[in-house]
């Protein structure tokens, strides 16, 4: 499945404010914005595997295929959230 198609089917905005706690939705903008795991967990003051915990459990939150690029998903995901509430200003 596109994964565009499937965020046109989910109210976006809903999937990640009531799934992602606040640590999740912040690594997930740093990540989709190309930060990447290492320089995150520098930023942030935490260990690597906190950091791979927390995109593990955003993308299981957000039930993508399996099969799907984890990094490119995420990524796409966030700048569909950001244009989503850019629309709704």
């Amino acid at each position: 499945m596109d994964i565009r198609e499937y965020f046109r089917k989910k109210e976006i905005n809903e999937v990640l404010s009531a799934k992602l706690t606040p640590a999740e939705t912040r690594i997930l903008r740093m990540y989709a914005n190309g930060f990447s795991v290492k320089e995150i967990q520098e930023i942030l003051i935490i260990s690597e595997s906190t950091v791979r915990t927390h995109i593990r459990n955003i993308f299981s939150k957000v039930v993508i295929d399996d099969s799907a690029d984890c990094k490119m998903t995420l990524c796409l995901l966030w700048h569909l959230f950001i244009a989503q509430l850019e629309e709704g200003k």
